[in-house]
C-alpha cells in the first residue's frame, strides 16, 4: 500500500473512533463529570504518546519559542474541545453530536479564507456548503429554517463550539508540522492540554472514587485515550503533514455516517429520514473535497 493511501486509510480508522466519543460520553453522562473525564483521558493519551515516543526513538526536546503555540494546542484540541464534548453529550443524542462535527471541514475552510487568505475551487467550495446542509437537515431534523429562529438546544451549540476548536486546533498545528514530528506535535498538545485539565477535574472529585472503580467506565476512558486521542490525534496530524488541513478535516464528515450505525447498535439511537438525508450529502460533500483538492 502506497503511503499516501495508507494516510487515507488511517483517517478512516481515526474517524470511526471519533465517532466512538459521543457514544461513550452517553453511557458516561450519567457521572456528570466532564472534567474528569476528560483530564482522565487525556492523562491515558500523553502517556500512551510518550511510549510511542520512547519505542521510536524520537527525540523529546522541543524549542522554547514554540512553547506558546503547543499551549494553544493544548487548550483548544485538548482541554476545550475534549470538556465540551461530554459536557454536550449529556443533553443531545450521539448521532446529533457526530453529525455535528461535520462542521469541522467549514470551519477550517472559513479560517483559511479569513486568516491566511487562501481561496478554496469552486468544487472544493460546493463540496464544503453541501456538507454544511446536511448537518443542518440532520441537527434541525429537516427544518434548517429552525436555526434562523434560534432554535438550537444547549447540547447541540456544546458541541458545535467543540468542533469550532477543532478547527483552531488544525489549523494552529500547521506551522509546527513544517519543523516537527506529527508524533512530537501531538504528544506536546497533549501533554499541555492535560496539565490544564488536572485543576479543573479536582471539581469533580465527588464522583472520582466511583468513576476509577467502575470497570466499564475505566476499560472506556482508556480506549478513549488509546485510540481516540493517542493514535487518532497523531494519525490526523499525519494526515495534515500530507494532505494539508482542508482536505484533512473533510474525513470529520464519516464521523456522523460512523456515529449514524453506531449509535443504532449502540444506544438503539432510531434514525429518521432527516439524517439518513443528511448523511448522505455529507458523503456526497467528502468526495467533492477530495476530488477537487489538487486543483487548490
Amino acid at each position: 500500500m502506497s503511503k499516501p493511501m495508507l494516510v487515507h486509510v488511517k483517517l478512516i480508522l481515526a474517524t470511526f473512533f471519533w465517532a466512538l466519543t459521543p457514544i461513550f460520553g452517553r453511557l458516561l453522562a450519567g457521572y456528570s463529570a466532564p472534567y474528569a473525564l476528560a483530564c482522565s483521558r487525556f492523562i491515558v493519551a500523553t502517556a500512551m504518546l510518550w511510549l510511542f515516543l520512547k519505542i521510536s526513538g524520537t527525540p523529546i526536546r522541543i524549542p522554547r519559542a514554540r512553547l506558546g503555540l503547543f499551549v494553544l494546542l493544548g487548550f483548544t484540541g485538548v482541554c476545550l474541545h475534549n470538556v465540551l464534548v461530554f459536557m454536550g453529550v449529556e443533553h443531545t443524542e450521539a448521532n446529533r453530536a457526530n453529525v455535528i462535527f461535520s462542521t469541522i471541514t467549514l470551519m477550517v475552510a472559513v479560517i483559511d479564507i479569513f486568516w491566511f487568505r487562501k481561496r478554496p475551487t469552486l468544487g472544493m467550495a460546493a463540496g464544503i456548503l453541501i456538507g454544511f446542509i446536511g448537518t443542518l437537515i440532520v441537527v434541525t431534523d429537516g427544518a434548517p429554517g429552525r436555526i434562523l429562529e434560534g432554535h438550537i438546544g444547549i447540547g447541540d451549540g456544546l458541541i458545535l463550539l467543540s468542533a469550532a476548536s477543532w478547527a483552531l486546533y488544525s489549523v494552529l498545528g500547521r506551522p509546527l508540522l513544517r519543523d516537527l514530528s506529527p508524533l512530537i506535535v501531538t504528544f506536546y498538545a497533549s501533554l499541555t492540554g492535560t496539565i490544564m485539565l488536572v485543576p479543573f477535574a479536582l471539581l469533580d472529585y465527588a464522583v472520582l472514587p466511583q468513576l476509577c472503580t467502575d470497570p466499564r467506565a475505566v476499560a472506556m476512558i482508556v480506549f478513549l485515550g488509546v485510540f481516540n486521542s493517542a493514535v487518532g490525534f497523531f494519525w490526523y496530524y499525519q494526515a495534515i503533514a500530507t494532505l494539508g488541513a482542508v482536505v484533512t478535516s473533510a474525513y470529520i464528515n464519516l464521523v456522523p455516517v460512523f456515529g449514524l450505525f453506531l449509535s443504532v447498535l449502540v444506544l438503539d439511537e432510531r434514525p429518521t429520514l432527516a439524517l439518513l438525508g443528511g448523511g448522505v450529502l455529507v458523503l456526497m460533500a467528502l468526495y467533492l473535497i477530495n476530488r477537487f483538492r489538487d486543483a487548490s
